[in-house]
C-alpha cells in the first residue's frame, strides 16, 4: 500500500478529529434532550485522545475548547440541575487534566523520537531494521543506503533479499537470532554480502542492536575496502616470504659453489708446491 502524501495525511487527521468532535456534540445534544446524563461525557474522551496523538502541541487548547462546549451544553440543556452542573464541572476538570498530562507525555515522546531519528540519520555506521516474519525492510538510515547506492525510500518496504541475496546467510542469521535473541552483541557479528544497486557485492559486518516485537534493528559496517587491503597485505607478505626463500636458496647454492672453487684452488696450490696431489680436508676451508 502506498503511503499517503503529506497533504492527504493532514486532511485525514483533521477529518478524524472533526468527526469525533461532531459525534461528541451530537450525542450530547441527543442525550440531554432525552434526559440521559450518564453516558455521553465519555464521548469527549475520544476527540481529546485523537488531538493528543495527532497534534500534541494543541492538545491543551483543544481539550479546553471541548470541555467548554460540554459544560455549555449542560448549562443550556440540563435544565439548570445543580447535580448535573456539579458533575459537569468534575468532568470539565477531568478533560482538562487528560489534555494537559497527555500533551506533556506526547510532546516528550515526540522529542525523544526526533532525537533518536537524528542520531540514526547522522550515524557513521549503517543501520537498518527489518521484520523477522515477512523480512521486509522497515527502516534504513542514509549512511547504509549510501553504501548500497540506493535512495533509502527505494528500500523501505522492500524485502531484505533485494540487498541480501544469500539465502543461507539470511537463514543462519535469523535462526541464531531466534534461538538466543539476548546474546551479547559482539558475539553476534556476522559477515554478510550485500548487493549494491550497481550490481557489485560489498562485504558487511552486521550485528543486531535490538530485537523487539518481531523486528530486529541491526548495525552494518562496510568492510569491503579493509578486507581488500588485508588480502593485499597478506599477499604481499606471502610474496615477500617466497622471494626471501628463493634468495636464500640462491645464496646457499652460490656459497656451495664458492666453497667448491676454494677447495679446488687449495688442491691446485698443494699440487704445485709438493709436486704431487695431497688431499685437502673440507674442514680446512
Amino acid at each position: 500500500m502506498e503511503q499517503l502524501s503529506v497533504e492527504n495525511a493532514e486532511v485525514l487527521r483533521l477529518f478524524l478529529v472533526a468527526i469525533a468532535s461532531i459525534g461528541a456534540f451530537l450525542t450530547s445534544v441527543f442525550s440531554l434532550m432525552n434526559g440521559i446524563f450518564s453516558v455521553f461525557p465519555f464521548h469527549y474522551i475520544l476527540p481529546i485522545i485523537l488531538v493528543i496523538y495527532l497534534y500534541p502541541e494543541r492538545a491543551v487548547l483543544s481539550s479546553l475548547a471541548l470541555s467548554l462546549m460540554y459544560i455549555s451544553l449542560i448549562y443550556l440543556l440540563g435544565n439548570s440541575d445543580p447535580t448535573q452542573i456539579a458533575i459537569a464541572t468534575a468532568w470539565f476538570a477531568i478533560f482538562i487534566t487528560i489534555g494537559v498530562v497527555g500533551s506533556s507525555y506526547a510532546i516528550k515522546l515526540r522529542e525523544e523520537r526526533t532525537r533518536v531519528k537524528n542520531i540514526l540519520d547522522n550515524s557513521q555506521d549503517g543501520i537498518f531494521c527489518f521484520n523477522l516474519k515477512d523480512l521486509q525492510i522497515r527502516e534504513i538510515n542514509p549512511k547504509c543506503a549510501q553504501w548500497l547506492m540506493y535512495d533509502r525510500r527505494d528500500l523501505i518496504g522492500k524485502e531484505i533479499s533485494v540487498i541480501w541475496t544469500d539465502k543461507e546467510e539470511q537463514h543462519q542469521f535469523i535462526t541464531d537470532l531466534k534461538q538466543d535473541p539476548k546474546k551479547d552483541q559482539k558475539s553476534w557479528e556476522h559477515e554478510a554480502r550485500f548487493l549494491k544497486k550497481d550490481g557489485t557485492v560489498s562485504l558487511f559486518v552486521i550485528s543486531p542492536m535490538l530485537v523487539s516485537k518481531g523486528q530486529v534493528l541491526c548495525s552494518a559496517i562496510d568492510i569491503t575496502r579493509s578486507k581488500i587491503v588485508d588480502e593485499e597485505i597478506i599477499k604481499t607478505l606471502d610474496d615477500l616470504e617466497r622471494q626471501v626463500k628463493e634468495r636464500t636458496s640462491d645464496l646457499e647454492q652460490l656459497n656451495e659453489k664458492l666453497r667448491a672453487e676454494i677447495l679446488e684452488c687449495r688442491r691446485f696450490e698443494s699440487t704445485v708446491l709438493s709436486g704431487h696431489l695431497l688431499p685437502v680436508n673440507r674442514e680446512d676451508i
